[in-house]
């Protein structure tokens, strides 16, 4: 998964919307390799998306590819709405959407407060879906599973965030949940208040060789261990997965690991995005490259 960091424009005040881009192969012309060869706007009025979103719901916010979750050959997606006012205020929700081969949606599933099986609970606030990615198959049911970070989440203390592993039916519902947080899931993490757990979420694969894909989650308002909360140098954790989501082992990388630590500052915000880069440097072990961002959210 991965999100432009560039500063939202003040005062929006319309849902924003995902692209499906189709960039051009290698057989075009090498000075037009990589640019557009078409696209397909997915929103409230294109691209044949029927949810419901409205005014500052965010749509878009976050992006994930689910594979051919519905057995028809063409990949689909998952899209967070961070802000979505749905059975409360800014609770959040994500869509699952079953794609045409043109990028059109051919058919949408809300996972949500309201909808699809997911039981939380989400409070006011809680903004579910700022981050999410698939997990693969986790329960090996032969069903893609998810990870959504809801930074706002009360779990603790105020705004420490939270990760929810869902499980996902064939349906595209939630099946069961795993919930990570200060109170839950077996996470050992120190949270404080306003750190924003959840931020970003990454698989990056299984890094432990235990057979059970990990997690990388961002903190990105983490102070540090400084009573400060205005701080936010941010922090990465590494979540050792069991099976049924909850966490096995984990570490961190902050203000207090050696290199990276240096090099933070007050406001950094690291954490605020991460990707997978498999193998960056040859030695065997999967690398993930965590962004700075004064993004505001």
């Amino acid at each position: 998964m991965s999100r432009a960091l560039g500063p939202e424009p003040n005062g929006f005040a319309r849902a924003a919307c995902a692209l499906a881009l189709l960039c051009a192969g290698s057989s075009v012309a090498a000075a037009q390799f990589g640019t557009i060869q078409r696209e397909q706007k997915l929103s409230s009025r294109t691209g044949g998306f029927t949810g419901a979103i409205s005014n500052d719901y965010r749509f878009g916010v976050s992006v994930a590819e689910l594979g051919d979750f519905d057995g028809d050959g063409i990949r689909d997606l998952a899209v967070g709405s961070h802000r979505a006012n749905i059975a409360g205020i800014e609770r959040g929700a994500i869509w699952l959407l079953y794609m045409n081969a043109n990028g059109t949606v051919r058919e949408h599933r809300q996972i949500s407060a309201l909808e699809g099986g997911l039981v939380g609970p989400l409070e006011d606030n809680d903004r579910f879906g700022i981050s999410l990615c698939s997990l693969g198959d986790l329960d090996l049911d032969g069903t893609t599973d998810l990870a959504v970070g809801a930074y706002r989440d009360d779990d603790g203390g105020t705004d420490f965030g939270c990760v929810y592993v869902l499980f996902l039916t064939p349906e595209g519902t939630v099946k069961t949940q795993q919930k990570i947080s200060a109170l839950e899931g077996g996470f050992g993490g120190t949270l404080g208040m306003e750190d924003s757990f959840g931020w970003s979420v990454e698989n990056i694969g299984d890094l432990d060789d235990d057979g059970v894909i990990d997690l990388a989650v961002g903190a990105t308002r983490d102070d540090g261990g400084d009573l400060d909360p205005t701080k936010d140098y941010g922090a990465l954790y590494v979540l050792f997965l069991n099976e049924d989501g909850t966490v096995k082992a984990h570490s961190r990388i902050g203000l207090e690991s050696s290199g990276i630590g240096a090099l933070l500052r007050p406001r950094d915000r690291f954490g605020a995005d991460v990707v997978l880069l498999q193998d960056a440097d040859g030695d065997g072990v999967r690398t993930s490259r965590s962004a700075h961002s004064a993004r505001t959210r």
